[in-house]
């Protein structure tokens, strides 16, 4: 049975807005303040309350000055659920969190969770936010102990392919997936 035109334009909508969502995670871990802007209408606000509140670009601002100097950052959406009712959507979606900062001479970790309570519209059929909402559940500070590289000829981790290039990850536009993505490059070497 086909699906109904209704339905469909629902699913797609919904697709939409969960391209955007990631596209946020992505354009924050990648530290690309260009994808980041493209996430929020003209005007559309921001509340990471109690550490912000302003409108969508000001946050950009503010969220790039607070990851500038951390050696990464990781943020992952789960559990993403999104009412659509014609150009307007409204979701929650499950965040989680790392930070990794340099802190007397040290790394730690700081991780958490909580969720984004999001206001989307479409204007000219691009999704986008008009309001976000940051609701914090939990966090935690620990300090890293050891990386995988720590645990090097361990059986479950010893290299199989040594002389194989190494994609490392960069905070960057020259990280692997914008060549995946955006290039569609994913030769194998050889």
């Amino acid at each position: 049975m086909p699906v109904p035109v209704s339905d469909a334009a629902t699913l797609a909508a919904k697709q939409a807005i969960t391209e955007n969502l990631n596209n946020y995670c992505r354009a924050l871990d990648r530290m690309d303040r260009d994808l980041a802007l493209s996430c929020w209408h003209p005007g559309g606000t921001d509340e990471h309350t109690p550490l912000f509140s302003g409108t969508g670009a000001d946050f950009v601002d503010w969220v790039f000055r607070l990851h500038e100097p951390m050696v990464l950052t990781r943020h992952v959406l789960t559990n993403i659920l999104i009412e659509v009712d014609g150009d307007e959507a409204w979701s929650e979606s499950y965040w989680t969190v790392l930070l990794r900062v340099e802190r007397d001479g040290g790394i730690v970790d700081i991780t958490g969770g909580g969720r984004y309570l999001d206001h989307h519209r479409a204007i000219d059929g691009k999704w986008g936010f008009v309001h976000r909402r940051s609701v914090h559940d939990w966090d935690r500070v620990e300090p890293l102990q050891g990386t995988m590289a720590d645990f090097a000829g361990v059986p479950l981790l010893e290299p199989t392919a040594p002389d194989a290039p190494l994609y490392p990850a960069t905070r960057t536009k020259a990280d692997p997936s914008y060549a995946a993505l955006g290039r569609h490059d994913l030769r194998f070497p050889g």
